[in-house]
């Protein structure tokens, strides 16, 4: 029971602390609960404030909000007397062994919160360390299920996961990140597991050909579709195979996350340290100083961000219906991408362009 000088348990934003019950608001009789000199009293309040004493109106002080039902002004034990307040009955629990429970839970709950957020802090820095350029590069790693480059599997389909213990070859940080590559703690998220078909995972190979061995960069804007049109034109066409409106809502939702993704990951994850002078060079024109990404790059940039998607996803707070849902449609994608390979890609001639010896010396820092 709460009584005026009794102890009782109070919220704080999402915490329960120990308080002290000084005084309580009754809206009904329209009086405030004290103590005065070692006795419990009831001060009206009835009486219009001009007609209240100086030190009856200290004793009211109950906010608007609250005036309407019992409340308690409540001093937090420990803390200073500036953050007592008024508190509603959402806000007060007795203090009792089961609220004592409670209050316990509440704090081992914060701790292993405070520790999730902070390791899902270090993974989403190792996703940004993944993309930061270096001095050497290896080949993008696209199959991280235990399988080679050279035995894609039965299914003609390589695997990129978002969890650890699953990547069979290494890595560099010279380019982008193209495939799952983040080292998880050990059950610290669902596994997400994204099949890319074998097709797509050479053409991502070739990407890393062109561009750091053949010194190439892809033509900007794209000669082919941009990735908005290229997601347009999915969106169009994955919408004639559903049938209700929730299905319809998604497929949109899903392609508004990856324009965003995109956006957010293209000069932090998406390019080489070769495209990195061809990105800043694009900012500086003014014909594009109001373009977004999404209307300049194209179906390659596009298909890196998405052999990646495990890893950030594996960052997030998704649940594991929610990741999985992603991965049906991602994989869906990639199918409709495979049956317009030709449109998409057709040829480093028309897509990569040669850089000069003074381009690769300044976007390499030689």
């Amino acid at each position: 029971m709460l009584e005026v000088g009794g102890k009782c348990l109070a919220y704080h934003g999402p915490m329960l602390y120990e308080a002290k019950v000084l005084r309580i608001w009754n809206p009904t009789t329209q009086s405030v609960s004290v103590v005065q000199d070692g006795q419990e009293v009831s001060v009206s309040m009835k009486k219009d404030k001009e007609e209240l004493s100086e030190d009856t109106k200290a004793l009211g002080g109950v906010p608007e909000s609250l005036a309407g039902q019992e409340c308690y002004f409540v001093h937090y034990q420990g803390w200073k007397s500036t953050w007592d307040e008024w508190i509603g009955l959402d806000r007060i629990r007795e203090y009792n062994d089961e609220n004592l429970g409670l209050k316990k839970r509440l704090i081992e709950e914060a701790k292993e919160a405070k520790k999730q957020q902070q390791e899902q802090k270090k993974r989403k820095e190792n996703v940004l360390k993944r993309g930061r350029p270096s001095e050497t590069g290896t080949v993008p790693r696209t199959s991280s299920s235990g399988r080679s480059s050279s035995n894609p599997g039965e299914n003609g389909n390589t695997t990129t996961s978002g969890n650890n213990g699953t990547s069979s070859t290494k890595q560099g940080s010279h380019g982008p990140t193209t495939a799952g590559t983040v080292p998880l703690p050990q059950g610290s998220a669902p596994k997400i597991t994204l099949h890319i078909p074998v097709k797509l995972k050479s053409l991502l190979v070739d990407d890393w050909e062109y561009v750091t061995k053949d010194k190439k960069v892809c033509k900007i804007p794209s000669p082919v579709l941009t990735v908005q049109q290229l997601l347009e034109e999915y969106e169009a066409s994955a919408s004639n195979e559903l049938e209700s409106p929730a299905q319809q809502s998604q497929l949109s939702e899903y392609c508004m996350g990856l324009r965003l993704y995109f956006e957010r990951s293209l000069p932090l994850l998406l390019l080489y340290r070769l495209e990195r002078l061809q990105y800043e060079e694009l900012l500086q024109k003014e014909k594009y100083a109001n373009t977004s990404v999404l209307h300049l790059y194209g179906p390659i940039h596009l298909l890196r961000l998405l052999s990646i998607l495990p890893d950030l996803m594996a960052t997030t707070t998704m649940d594991g219906q929610s990741c999985q849902l992603i991965v049906r449609r991602t994989e869906h994608l990639f199918e409709w991408i495979v049956t317009n390979m030709e449109r998409l890609f057709n040829g480093k001639e028309e897509t990569y362009v040669n850089t000069s010896s003074q381009y690769e010396g300044v976007a390499l820092g030689l």
